[in-house]
């Protein structure tokens, strides 16, 4: 064999090194934020049922991680969320509002409130790919210079010069990439927290008001701490009495 071909077949290896970790690096990030529509079930197939007054309510919890990557998308619990769906319809005269204070008792025994949407926002952000801020813009940074590394090495195969010159300089044009731009659709944290919160704001029923005759569903969102939810005491505002319902999940 020629040495000038033992130099390429070298060559050819370090590039090959270098897009499997690439690969692997990748495989790691795997968490991308992504909007996926969730359907709302009739009345009659929610597993948690209640009325009070005329107030007909449907619960469900998602806690099993492959129903949770199944609806959402991704594993909502991982992230340190676990979301109860409700539907509720006001089939009374006066209007009714979800306040701050609903709570799950948990398969332990323990009482668990309602998360702030702000730590909702924060969770699944910095869960998902689109949480670059602190050590995730650093590691973001080294994506880049990584790929910057691989496309240095297929130059440098490619021309025939120095792969480890090659490398060095596409790393480092990759990692300033990095520091400002997005790469392979991981997007900017700007970007995916804006949409995390509209989202999960659209979807939360927390300070919701239900008027007379209105059907409607939405999420309230509990830490993922807890152990399996059994009982939501959801916590309501009719007129000027507040009310609690409980209901078997």
């Amino acid at each position: 064999m020629h040495t000038s071909t033992k130099a390429k077949n070298t060559k050819l290896s370090a590039f090959l090194v270098l897009l499997t970790s690439f690969s692997l690096v990748l495989a790691s990030c795997g968490h991308q934020y992504e909007f996926k529509p969730i359907p709302i079930r009739s009345m009659t197939s929610y597993p948690g049922q209640a009325i009070l007054d005329n107030l007909r309510v449907g619960a469900v919890a998602f806690y099993d991680s492959a129903e949770l990557r199944e609806v959402f998308g991704f594993d909502l619990k991982q992230a340190g969320v676990v979301p109860i769906q409700l539907r509720l319809q006001n089939e009374g005269a006066t209007s009714v509002t979800i306040l701050e204070g609903s709570t799950v008792q948990d398969e332990a025994g323990l009482i668990w409130e309602i998360l702030p949407s702000e730590v909702v926002y924060d969770r699944i952000n910095k869960y998902t790919s689109g949480s670059l801020s602190g050590s995730d813009g650093v590691k973001r940074t080294a994506l880049w210079g990584l790929a910057g590394a691989i496309v240095g090495a297929a130059a440098g195969i490619a021309s025939g010069s120095n792969v480890g010159e090659a490398v060095g300089k596409g790393a480092a044009i990759g990692a300033a990439a990095g520091a400002s731009s997005s790469v392979l659709g991981l997007g900017t944290t700007q970007d995916t927290s804006a949409e995390v919160q509209r989202d999960f704001s659209a979807r939360s029923l927390n300070h919701n008001t239900i008027d007379p005759g209105v059907d409607t569903s939405g999420f309230l969102y509990f830490p993922s701490e807890m152990k399996r939810p059994k009982v939501l005491s959801l916590k309501f505002s009719r007129g000027s009495k507040v009310e609690t319902l409980n209901i078997n999940l």
